[in-house]
């Protein structure tokens, strides 16, 4: 990256790289929180106002983890609400699950229970204002939540948890017609998929062999309407690559854990997939691998301008090597970078 700014513009582009470290001091205080407050226990008295429980939370957080700043503290509390637990138990898929436990081939189906007052991601994080914010939507319980976990060698595979249901709730709302998922996974999102009249068929690519043995033995049976569902036992990558546009009329892409993880399968499968103009095609977290995509790119702009030396990994050094050129004059060239098409030049052939 080029820079030629003037003090004006060079102000606005610091106060935005100034943003960019608090907000992964914020990431770096909240792992720890997420999904591990088993020590935090009920209140003794009832409480029944939200925010008096929410309270109740932060007022427990702050014992085990004190808050290293205001910016941390109002952002969380912000961010955080109380969600009801029968929103979520009125799942059909959950409610099938929910009575099913197996093990098999090093593969195993159990409950696991999510602690009131555990902290945990309720939507996807996304970036807020000019200087790029991370907003982190998380939320509670104020009940213990059980939910279904498929595990390979004692290692979490998916699971039903709430983040889970609430991230797929908009590819499940526009699936239509003849439908493709990559990855199988517990096989929620073919359920829910397969229950709508404006599905017509549901195509599942998954590799384990023996995922697919348990998926059918165990879970398809749950299924309405099973004749809409076909299983190819393929590499999601190499298959994608027998497919055209119109041979499906949506594509929901879902093979990875977590954005970090997900970012460089979820730029390999966009550099197929934005040639297409008639398949609609829609990937698991996209808002946060955007944004994670979108921190990356603003760490090595960071390192540009104060002309660091530091360490990077495959996709920071294609990042840093596909804007080598790219001129900042002022900051709206640094939007014109950080917005979803200029960082669409990443995967674009």
């Amino acid at each position: 990256m080029i820079f030629t700014l003037n003090d004006v513009e060079k102000k606005k582009v610091e106060s935005l790289l100034l943003q960019h470290e608090k907000n992964i001091d914020y990431l770096l205080y909240l792992q720890p929180l997420i999904w591990q407050n088993e020590h935090i226990t009920a209140p003794e008295k009832q409480l029944n106002d939200p925010y008096q429980k929410r309270d109740f939370l932060f007022d427990n957080l702050e014992k085990e983890h004190p808050y290293p700043n205001d910016f941390i503290k109002k952002n969380i509390k912000w961010d955080t609400k109380l969600l009801r637990l029968d929103d979520y138990l009125a799942n059909p898929y959950l409610k099938k699950l929910n009575s099913l436990s197996f093990s098999k081939d090093d593969w195993s189906l159990n409950a696991k229970k999510l602690d009131a007052y555990s902290l945990f991601p309720y939507q996807e994080e996304y970036h807020f204002g000019s200087d790029y914010l991370l907003k982190m939507s998380l939320a509670f319980f104020d009940s213990d939540y059980f939910y279904p976990s498929i595990s390979l060698f004692n290692n979490e595979w998916m699971s039903l948890n709430p983040y889970e249901i609430r991230t797929m709730e908009t590819p499940i709302a526009l699936a239509k017609g003849k439908v493709l998922t990559l990855g199988l996974g517990l096989g929620y999102f073919a359920y829910m998929v397969h229950l709508k009249k404006e599905v017509k068929e549901v195509h599942i690519v998954e590799m384990d062999k023996g995922l697919i043995n348990l998926f059918n033995t165990y879970l398809l049976p749950l299924f309405e309407h099973p004749e809409k569902i076909h299983i190819h036992k393929a590499d999601a990558f190499r298959f994608i690559e027998t497919i055209k546009d119109r041979n499906y009329d949506f594509i929901f892409s879902d093979l990875w854990h977590d954005n970090s993880d997900g970012l460089p399968m979820y730029l390999k499968l966009k550099r197929k997939f934005s040639e297409f103009k008639y398949t609609q095609c829609t990937y698991w977290i996209e808002a946060s691998l955007i944004t994670y995509l979108r921190m990356l790119v603003i760490g090595v702009m960071r390192d540009e301008y104060y002309q660091n030396n530091s360490e990077y990994n495959e996709l920071q050094l294609f990042i840093k090597d596909k804007f080598a050129n790219y001129r900042i004059e002022s900051y709206y060239d640094l939007d014109d970078l950080l917005n979803i098409k200029g960082l669409s030049l990443l995967y674009k052939n």
